[in-house]
């Protein structure tokens, strides 16, 4: 069956097309080169485009303009940067772990397609983020950008505009001859990671978000989870089952009974829908899975024995076999490669 189509919809590219013109972009040129409808990109109502030629058209208006961080620069750029409906639901949350929460949960209202997840690891958390279907390549500069926007939005929650992360990830590369001190906020900055996101104290989960407010809290979300976008959205059935098979993931309540009785549908009407959208439960367990076995191998120092367990393995053995099929390496091996310890 024909997998649906990620769209970015309505006041969003019009909002995009405008910080575009304001950054010097020839649109004209890329628009043309791109196949896009100029005019689409212009109607401030209906405007749309497909998620596969907007992560195009910024990795072609960078090529184009000279500028390596050119999402990165629009995000942070005051005429352009825009709270939305997501922004709203995470100032509404009461504490920062709560908002972090529902950032994992609404990822899709801003960037179809994608998922943003944060754990914590001996006093250190990690809010990650990726595109799913496209390449680490194609997206680096919505990634780019969107890193940017996730600081702009804690240091909204916080109330401290100058706040920055301890470090910032890129699982691509820096192919510029520029080095890393030309990223448009000044912490540090670690490209060829095994994830793209930010680090930031732990002690920070507990902080309040100052002017929340729980009912409007309430109505926001009642509001978002009602909208054809979020019920219909090719991505939104897949990040609610990442979301879930990720909180559950080291309870080892990671069944398909128990995750679509948790979402409100029949085993058999999950594995339909999941089809539908070109994917299965397994395929998405064994990614969370294998994402979360790369973040323990690298930041932690849990016993590969421990991390089986964790993950739901019965033994050691079967993690290693699963582990290297995946990364072409062994748990131990890839955690001599890649410990940040």
């Amino acid at each position: 069956m024909r997998r649906q189509q990620r769209l970015l919809k309505k006041n969003n590219v019009h909002r995009f097309h405008k910080a575009l013109v304001r950054q010097g972009v020839d649109v004209k040129t890329i628009y043309d080169e791109l196949g896009i409808d100029a005019s689409v990109m212009l109607d401030e109502k209906n405007a749309s485009v497909s998620m596969s030629k907007y992560l195009a058209l910024m990795e072609l208006a960078s090529e184009h303009t000279g500028c390596r961080f050119l999402s990165a620069n629009m995000a942070l750029n005051p005429e352009t940067q825009y709270q939305g409906v997501l922004g709203y639901i995470l100032s509404n949350a009461p504490v920062f772990s709560a908002a972090l929460s529902l950032l994992s949960q609404y990822i899709m209202l801003a960037s179809p397609g994608a998922s943003a997840n944060f754990r914590e690891a001996s006093g250190e958390c990690f809010l990650t983020y990726k595109i799913h279907h496209a390449t680490v390549t194609e997206c680096q500069q919505d990634v780019e950008g969107t890193i940017v926007q996730f600081v702009l939005m804690i240091r909204n929650m916080l109330s401290e505009q100058n706040w920055l992360p301890n470090s910032i990830y890129f699982e691509h590369g820096n192919s510029d001859s520029l080095n890393e001190s030309t990223f448009p906020l000044a912490c540090d900055v670690i490209f060829d990671h095994h994830f793209s996101g930010i680090s930031f104290p732990g002690e920070l989960l507990d902080y309040p978000i100052t002017g929340s407010d729980p009912k409007l809290l309430e109505l926001l979300e009642s509001h978002v989870r009602s909208t054809p976008e979020y019920l219909a959205h090719s991505s939104s059935l897949v990040d609610q089952v990442r979301f879930q098979i990720g909180v559950n993931l080291e309870d080892r309540e990671v069944s398909a009974d128990k995750i679509s009785s948790t979402l409100g549908m029949s085993r058999r009407t999950m594995h339909r829908r999941l089809s539908e959208l070109g994917t299965s439960f397994n395929s998405l367990k064994e990614d969370i899975v294998f994402v979360r076995a790369k973040e323990y191998l690298s930041d932690t120092d849990v016993t590969i024995t421990e991390l089986a367990q964790k993950l739901g393995y019965s033994d050691s053995s079967s993690f290693d076999r699963g582990f290297k099929r995946m990364a072409g390496l062994t748990p131990l091996n890839y955690r001599k490669k890649y410990s940040q310890l």
